[in-house]
């Protein structure tokens, strides 16, 4: 799964609660930061990116025809990969 320059190299979905985590390194998460979309950016302590938290993909996905993210640059980008990452989960390390 990826956006705009993130890749997304552990991916799980969780379809009763209908949540999408990515994440790019197993480095541990320092800090989150929520997006208008209402998914979460989660940094290391270098303030880098790690993952994302992504919030009803399936129903933006139908309504949407696509599910878009609020990178942390602020530019909006399609999240590629999502229909794939929600057949077949894959757990994180």
């Amino acid at each position: 799964m990826r956006t705009g320059r993130y890749s997304f190299a552990y991916v799980t979905y969780d379809p009763p609660s209908d949540v999408l985590y990515g994440r790019m390194t197993t480095a541990p998460e320092a800090s989150r930061e929520r997006t208008a979309e209402g998914d979460t950016w989660t940094f290391d302590e270098g303030g880098r990116p790690v993952g994302i938290i992504v919030m009803e993909p399936r129903e933006r996905l139908e309504r949407d025809g696509a599910v878009y993210v609020t990178l942390p640059s602020g530019e909006r980008e399609r999240l590629q990969g999502v229909e794939a990452a929600m057949r077949s989960p894959t757990s994180l390390p």
